[in-house]
């Protein structure tokens, strides 16, 4: 299926339900025809949202999954038992992470709180933060050393499964990922603009 049938599918999903129903069930905000959902803790008209943001926003307000975060982190693998899901969602999210945060991997805490985080005691780096609503995702650094390479992972609470299909889980991880990325990037360039 390609991308424009996913959204039209969604699209028609969400409008055949009753947008008390829809809010209530994933802590959106329905007004003016229109459906707000915060997406990093930052609020946002889903339908001013463009590519596979809107559509992972689509699937989520059509979930009805559990509000009840139950703090059993677990690994992709977990939440999806295919293997053959596994390569994507490493080279999609984990690598870009990794790739990003090893190093300094204090930077990985500082650009999740600026986004509503929560540092996180997993590895040598980790941070908690609401992509969704009731959808945490955790970020992890560890930083090797002499002997081992860097590596990372990022894991979801085992409710992430009542919102999000496998593929849908790997795509939002890779966004998630890149949202840690602009917003670092964000940070510094202003940074500097102010006292370069």
């Amino acid at each position: 299926m390609g991308y424009n049938d996913a959204l039209a599918l969604a699209a028609k999903k969400l409008a055949d339900m009753p947008p008390e129903e829809v809010c209530d069930a994933c802590g959106a905000r329905y007004q003016n025809g229109d459906y707000y959902l915060a997406w990093f803790n930052i609020v946002k008209n889903v339908s001013a949202v463009s590519g596979v943001q809107k559509i992972l926003m689509l699937h989520y307000l059509t979930a009805n999954g559990a509000k009840n975060i139950s703090g059993r982190l677990i690994a992709y693998r977990e939440a999806a038992p295919a293997l053959f899901y596994e390569p994507n969602f490493y080279k999609r999210a984990v690598s870009p992470l990794v790739n990003f945060f090893a190093g300094e991997p204090e930077n990985l805490i500082t650009t999740g709180e600026l986004l509503g985080g929560v540092k996180a005691a997993i590895g040598d780096s980790s941070v908690t933060v609401n992509v969704l609503p009731y959808v945490p995702l955790t970020f992890v650094i560890w930083d090797g050393g002499g002997e081992f390479p860097p590596d990372g992972g990022i894991l979801f609470d085992q409710t992430a499964k009542t919102w999000f299909k496998p593929e849908d889980l790997a795509v939002l991880a890779g966004e998630a990922v890149y949202e840690l990325i602009n917003t670092f990037k964000n940070k510094h360039k202003i940074k500097e603009e102010r006292y370069g």
